[in-house]
């Protein structure tokens, strides 16, 4: 960990807790207590619902993949630029719940708050936040709140508020709100982005309230898609006065109840909030649909979604969790915990939408989808949690007809090439150097299918879906380059963009080229698996695309003559072919409070220009396919660009970490891991109020089992090669591969495999092959 830095909340090992209230922090706390399913979102906005303005909070909730739509403005447009934007919607509120205590509304800033805490419970997947507030009449009452986005349905977000009058008995009104009247902070959360949503997007189509229930139904005024919405409540332990009472407006609903309170007895709100859209089911079955799922809900009480959320989360820590124990340990174990945390609430699981960079917790980036999900997400899932997995690759198949259609607009005839940055599966990128140039998103879900197919051993998924992307990404790169006289023949690459953002529009990225090359070979490789084994399917596949024996001798030509850039003097490969003509960057002339901001503080030409790099680029490339260098090879190659990255990319540096543990680069390691593991938890980059760094979440589970162990799968090998920092005593984790749980613990000079479920699993360590043959069985192995 960043030992310069405080950690903000209390190092705790499965919880994180808020033990004070500031208006200073609330919006970075919005994102730290968030909550979601990969369906709904929700920020961990008060249900007081407090008056914040742009610059203290934003109250957002979200459904996955539901969007509002704006003709983009262009100062000059280039063909084949998008028309429209897609941004991800915040939509009504229902979560807001007053409380009044006979004539005085609770609110923490006001009033005396003792035993206050706010408690995410990772390990239970609930929010919990307990007070006792004196009131400035001095009324005494503790207050309760819990909260829960559930995983068992996936429409369903549960509020319990507890009121127990400590000093009197009197009157306890509650009084709950829908409020409509919503719209995205695109100002503060996207500030260089000119192409909204401004203003409130959603148009009412009615708003109701009747028994103990209000409805909303609203559409997007331009993409003119409808949302609906809608909650319960149910209220116990006193005597109503009333029953439910609601006024209703054009955009605003609100339910009001007064119950009769006795000293020292608890009154309990349960409310159940149910959010969907027309993206799901039609619009007009949405009405019945929030209506009867609500009904499910009640039924289940708070209490039963509770007890299912825990056996959940029970099974997902049972296989995702990583143990350590040593020095930081608890810190770190903290952080490492809060990641996965987020990045398993944040991943659409209906095979319909992705994953956005920043989950459903915030607004950044506008809720895009980026190659986060399948470089550095995914992974995460396929060893963990592979049904997810599959369920993410299902969104990029269901998206290929407009990646075809993508790809006849930059001018190939044939194949798909996925958007950089999406919702519905059309390019939504406005600035092409930094968007749709960076091609290597094709190779990026080809090597995502790639991995999950050979972890998995999923055929059935390569008949059906998987083949078919990998032939239509590999056609892409069949067209898009050249076989080169100038280079000898080789296979060039030009004009596209690397993970690097500070070097756009290169020739012959290195990291590009690599994984197109390999992107080629693993659709070669499903073709011939066909070819062998189910020549009905490739037959298929050949009628639907028009796919040739011809294209696939050219992807074998390729491969055999693609050209990497290579400098002989120092004997590594720069990130293109003009990298080394670059000006070499002078840190000394830009101001410290520049430096991670280049882009909002310089022209782009001015930062083309230098030999430096944002973030992990060709060593990526490297990490990824190491079984086809050799050790020293990525030496000499980590040596160079640990001169010339700044990392201001948080992508960047469990990248770093991971080869660094790879070529015996061992504090460097343990260096670029304790950055990573706790970037989000205390904010390293000040603008976690935005939303989560996904990708970074899921990078410090690499570090740990890609890094740390050395787990790779390649080659239909699954291979380790653990070490132990110096700093712990041991660390653990387990990972599913095909039908097997593996339970892998390194110590100081050992490394114990154990076999927890399944029949038998084969594994290398350092080329030798382990075979461990039932269940319970185990190898140990010194290091």
């Amino acid at each position: 960990m960043n030992m310069e830095i405080k950690p903000i909340y209390p190092v705790e090992p499965w919880t994180i807790t808020e033990t004070s209230f500031d208006r200073k922090y609330n919006y970075r706390n919005e994102t730290t207590f968030s909550l979601s399913n990969g369906y709904i979102g929700t920020r961990g906005t008060f249900e007081e619902a407090y008056d914040f303005d742009i610059d203290t909070g934003l109250e957002g909730n979200f459904v996955n993949g539901f969007y509002e739509s704006e003709q983009i403005r262009y100062g000059e447009a280039n063909f084949g630029s998008p028309l429209f934007s897609q941004s991800l919607l915040n939509l009504p509120n229902m979560k807001e719940t007053r409380v009044l205590l006979e004539d005085e509304w609770f609110t923490m800033e006001e009033g005396t708050i003792e035993d206050y805490s706010r408690t995410l419970h990772m390990k239970d997947g609930v929010l919990k936040r307990s007070l006792v507030w004196t009131s400035p009449r001095g009324r005494k009452a503790e207050i309760r709140f819990q909260r829960l986005v559930s995983f068992e349905m996936k429409n369903i977000m549960a509020i319990r508020v507890q009121v127990t009058p400590l000093n009197f008995s009197g009157k306890i009104q509650f009084r709950s709100r829908l409020q409509a009247d919503v719209e995205n902070h695109t100002r503060k959360t996207n500030p260089i982005v000119d192409y909204g949503p401004f203003g409130r997007r959603l148009e009412p189509l009615r708003l109701e309230g009747e028994g103990y229930r209000l409805y909303y139904e609203g559409i997007t005024k331009n993409s003119r898609l409808t949302a609906a919405c809608g909650c319960s409540h149910r209220v116990s332990g006193s005597e109503c006065e009333t029953g439910w009472e609601f006024c209703i407006g054009e955009l605003e609903g609100t339910a009001v109840l007064t119950a009769e309170a006795k000293e020292g007895s608890a009154v309990v709100l349960e409310k159940m909030l149910c959010y969907s859209t027309d993206l799901d089911l039609p619009a007009e079955d949405l009405r019945g649909f929030i209506l009867d799922t609500l009904k499910e809900a009640e039924q289940k009480t708070f209490g039963g979604l509770e007890k299912s959320q825990k056996a959940y989360m029970g099974r997902f820590w049972n296989t995702a969790d990583i143990r350590i124990q040593g020095k930081d340990s608890q810190a770190l174990q903290q952080g490492l915990r809060f990641n996965l945390f987020h990045i398993l609430q944040s991943a659409g699981r209906d095979g319909r939408t992705g994953m956005g960079a920043k989950g459903l917790s915030g607004e950044g980036y506008e809720g895009h989808y980026f190659w986060d999900t399948e470089m550095y997400v995914l992974p995460v899932f396929v060893y963990t949690e592979p049904e997810t997995a599959r369920r993410l690759l299902d969104y990029r198949y269901g998206t290929l007809e407009q990646a075809r259609e993508r790809a006849r607009i930059l001018g190939h005839e044939k194949g798909a090439l996925f958007p950089w940055r999406t919702i519905n599966g059309e390019e939504a990128s406005t600035y092409y150097p930094l968007g749709t140039a960076q091609y290597h998103i094709n190779a990026d879900i080809a090597y995502a299918l790639s991995l999950y197919l050979q972890v998995t051993g999923d055929v059935d998924y390569l008949k059906e879906k998987g083949a078919e992307i990998l032939i239509e990404t590999a056609r892409v790169w069949a067209d898009v380059g050249s076989f080169a006289e100038c280079k000898g023949g080789r296979y060039c690459i030009c004009s596209v963009t690397g993970p690097d953002e500070y070097n756009v529009l290169v020739d012959n990225n290195f990291y590009t080229n690599l994984m197109a090359r390999e992107n080629l070979r693993d659709a070669k490789g499903a073709v011939e698996y066909l070819a062998r084994h189910d020549r009905e399917v490739l037959a298929r596949l050949k009628e639907k695309l028009d796919f040739s024996e011809e294209e696939w001798k050219l992807w074998q030509r390729i491969i055999d003559h693609m050209y990497f850039p290579y400098d002989e003097a120092r004997q590594v490969y720069p990130l293109d072919d003009g990298f080394m003509m670059r000006r070499p960057w002078d840190e000394s002339r830009i101001p410290e409070e520049k430096r991670a901001w280049l882009y909002e503080n310089y022209h782009p030409l001015f930062i083309m220009r230098h030999r430096m790099s944002k973030q992990a680029d060709a060593i990526l490339g490297m990490y990824l396919h190491s079984h086809l260098f050799t050790k020293e090879e990525i030496r000499r190659n980590y040596d160079f660009y640990q001169e010339v990255t700044l990392h201001h990319s948080s992508l960047s540096t469990c990248i770093f970490g991971i080869v660094a543990s790879d070529i015996g680069y061992d504090d460097e390691a343990y260096r670029y891991f304790s950055q990573s593991a706790r970037m989000d938890l205390d904010d390293y980059h000040h603008n976690f109020y935005a939303g989560i760094h996904g990708a970074n979440m899921a990078g410090t589970w690499q570090a740990v089992v890609n890094g740390f162990a050395g787990l790779r799968c390649q080659e239909t090998r699954l291979k380790f090669s653990p070490s132990l920092p110096s700093e712990w005593e041991s660390y653990s984790f387990k990972l599913r591969y095909k039908r097997a749980l593996l339970r892998i613990g390194v110590s100081r000079g050992q490394a114990e495999f154990t076999l927890e479920e399944g029949e038998k699993i084969t594994f290398y360590i350092g080329g030798k092959e382990i075979c461990i043959q039932e269940n319970g069985g185990r190898h140990v192995e010194k290091i």
